[in-house]
């Protein structure tokens, strides 16, 4: 979604657009995207199969184990790399596109097949990756960013940049752990198709390295400062647009809610449904509020529903929130979500799930923008209480309304700033100079453990030269003593 919306971005500034899918996905995307043009390739089912994954594992809202997410994840990348190789082995394609002289490529770094395509298109054709974190770790190495641990706590992790003693030493170890243990997967699973595409001495990770420009979806306002490189540039919050008019309908309906208000609850586009005892726990809690609720919803109309609650299949998320009659934000921590909240100055309740929505969860709360529960264990009663803390407290909307004012005080919106930095990429040919000289140094030249083993050994040699001349010494003067004894 995010591409999508950049895609159009760039169509409106007058470039031409191509996106790669496959064959049986492409009348649809052309129906839903006119403005783009399409490169086609088939590729045997297997992104039907990976959304069949997805759909398994995070259609139904809950908790998933770390089996769970092992499973998923090797079942994924199994299907991703057959997905790659048939985009890259299609020589028609490749052609096409080589013919094209396209001048970047787009891609999100979940598929990492994107800087690939890049290197093999042509050295010369810059890649720019957008996303909110890199789930194989690849662009700690390729941007040679310094991660301080003491304050930069891991996605993986609900930890705030003030942490613990115990809450620092976890990060440091899960950290050091997980790049450890993803980085080598991912390189066995594309390592040989960059070989096979690129060359005999290239890697997932050096094709990444050639990444000119990181578009991180990240604002400061929401998330923690930390370090970064001139070739990293937040876009947080790119998805949000301008509010367009609801429906006569839904107009209506908010407007019946009187001072009240009303409550926007939605748990994003990957969830469909929740279990039933879910759903009734979340039923019995909005009955009992006085605010009107919209509710994106699919499945059984839940037993305990109250006549205040409206049910819909989709909503118009950012045109509800920035309703004015709109008081609160349900939701499972979704970066787009927070972000079109963030923009529109609307308290959250965060109902994390999984993925990256914990930390997004915990930096909600850390700012003063809403609270934080669990979603497999919430009761009736504690949602119930959590959303009217939230409605009735007013230091969350004053904060919202605050942090709204900072995340929009701008030069350019974050959208604005991605075109900008892309068209500075298309007509430089690429940003080399701003990737860090670190991402070509070895692990022992970049921690400088060859400069601390110099250092080390001149002070041993030192040391040892004070010793010995120290023992001669002693051992000239106790050697005269000796003798001058003995004489008398």
């Amino acid at each position: 979604m995010a591409l999508a919306k950049i895609g159009r971005a760039l169509v409106n500034k007058g470039h031409t657009v191509a996106v790669a899918v496959p064959q049986d996905t492409v009348e649809k995307h052309r129906a839903e995207w006119p403005d783009f043009q399409f490169e086609v390739f088939q590729d045997q089912g297997t992104q039907a199969r990976m959304r069949a994954i997805q759909d398994q594992a995070w259609s139904t809202a809950g908790e998933l184990s770390i089996f769970d997410f092992k499973n998923v994840f090797d079942a994924s990348s199994g299907e991703s790399k057959k997905h790659c190789a048939l985009l890259l082995g299609d020589s028609k394609l490749q052609h096409r596109l080589k013919t094209s002289q396209y001048s970047v490529v787009i891609s999100d770094p979940i598929f990492p097949c994107g800087a690939i395509l890049s290197a093999l298109l042509d050295t010369r054709v810059p890649h720019i990756a957008v996303m909110r974190a890199d789930v194989h770790f690849l662009d700690e190495k390729a941007t040679g960013v310094p991660i301080p641990l003491s304050y930069v706590p891991s996605l993986t992790t609900d930890f705030t940049d003030d942490m613990t003693f115990g809450q620092r030493l976890q990060n440091v170890i899960v950290s050091t752990l997980l790049p450890l243990l993803l980085r080598p997967i991912v390189s066995s699973t594309y390592d040989g198709l960059v070989r096979t595409f690129v060359g005999e001495d290239e890697t997932m990770q050096s094709v990444t390295s050639r990444t000119d420009l990181w578009l991180y979806r990240t604002d400061n306002v929401l998330d923690f400062p930390r370090p970064s490189m001139p070739n990293m540039v937040q876009v947080g919050g790119l998805n949000v647009r301008v509010a367009a008019p609801l429906t006569e309908d839904m107009e209506a309906f908010f407007q019946s809610s009187g001072d009240d208000g009303v409550i926007v609850v939605s748990f994003g586009s990957m969830v469909k449904t929740m279990s039933t005892e879910r759903q009734e726990v979340f039923a019995a809690a909005f009955a009992r509020l006085r605010q009107k609720v919209v509710w994106r919803y699919v499945g059984e109309k839940p037993a305990g529903l109250g006549n205040n609650t409206r049910l819909l299949a989709w909503l118009p998320q950012n045109d509800l929130l920035a309703h004015t009659k709109t008081r609160a934000f349900i939701t499972h921590a979704g970066s787009n979500g927070l972000y079109e909240a963030l923009h529109h100055g609307v308290p959250m309740v965060c109902l994390p799930l999984f993925a990256e929505q914990p930390a997004n969860a915990a930096r909600v709360v850390a700012r003063g923008l809403g609270v934080k529960l669990d979603f497999s264990k919430v009761t009736s009663d504690q949602l119930y209480q959590a959303i009217l803390h939230v409605v009735t407290n007013t230091s969350y909307r004053e904060t919202a309304a605050r942090l709204s004012r900072l995340h929009r005080d701008q030069p350019q919106s974050p959208m604005e700033r991605a075109v900008w930095w892309i068209e500075h990429v298309i007509k430089h040919g690429g940003l080399p100079h701003l990737r860090a000289r670190a991402v070509e140094l070895p692990w022992y030249q970049y921690y400088l453990l060859d400069v601390a083993g110099f250092l080390l050994v001149v002070c041993a040699a030192v040391l040892g030269t004070v010793w010995y001349s120290c023992s001669f010494v002693c051992r000239k003067i106790c050697g005269k003593s000796g003798a001058k004894l003995k004489s008398q």
